[in-house]
């Protein structure tokens, strides 16, 4: 993947999309054109782009759960406890 910033292309691998520059999706310094993109592409969702089909070349493992929900569910639950006392 390489780094890209809104107006140039995508940093999905294969996607020949530009980034909006009104509203770029970011993950981890990246530029993104579509929240797809950016969550590489979870349940193999499409790439909002009718002419792209980035969504074929991520593996299935790596897309299982998107980083989004992740993020998510770790902001939900944390701290999950108190530290024990020693």
């Amino acid at each position: 993947m390489s780094t890209s910033s809104p107006g140039q292309h995508c940093a999905c691998p294969g996607c020949s999309c530009l980034c909006p520059e009104d509203q770029p999706y970011q993950r981890d310094g990246k530029y993104y054109c579509s929240q797809a993109c950016a969550d590489l592409h979870p349940q193999g969702q499409p790439c909002p782009a009718e002419d792209c089909h980035c969504e074929q070349g991520v593996k299935l493992q790596e897309r299982t759960i998107s980083d989004s929900k992740l993020d998510s569910a770790v902001e939900e639950t944390f701290p999950a406890s108190d530290p024990i006392s020693p």
